[in-house]
């Protein structure tokens, strides 16, 4: 729930321009939506580590600061399978609106159930 409506969290892949540094470090500094908007990331407040690969993939995760609040972006490494080539992909949470059932659609469904 948020504000009183129910909402749905997805994976939105972002673009993102980073700074490797000398020392090995990587932080992002903008982060690019699919329609456009930009936000420069004003901090990064936490930067993890690669945990192990599960279900073929292992993630990194950065706390920061964009937009006026705070979220985690999320680089995820998915191993290569049947000889394919490993990806790299940024990716945050990101919030669908689900409307109460009076101001639905007939016959659109949005139960977190549904999935």
């Amino acid at each position: 729930m948020k504000d009183g409506k129910m909402v749905r969290v997805h994976r939105e892949r972002v673009d993102v321009v980073a700074r490797f540094g000398r020392d090995g470090t990587l932080e992002p500094v903008v982060v690019l939506w699919k329609d456009g908007r930009r936000f420069l990331v004003d901090e990064v407040i936490r930067t993890g580590s690669f945990g192990p690969v599960h279900h073929g993939r292992r993630t990194m995760v950065f706390d920061v600061r964009f937009g006026g609040h705070e979220t985690q972006m999320f680089l995820e490494h998915r191993v290569a399978q049947n000889g394919g080539s490993d990806q790299v992909v940024w990716w945050v949470r990101a919030l669908d609106q689900v409307l109460p059932e009076s101001e639905r659609p007939q016959g659109v469904h949005h139960s977190l159930e549904e999935g």
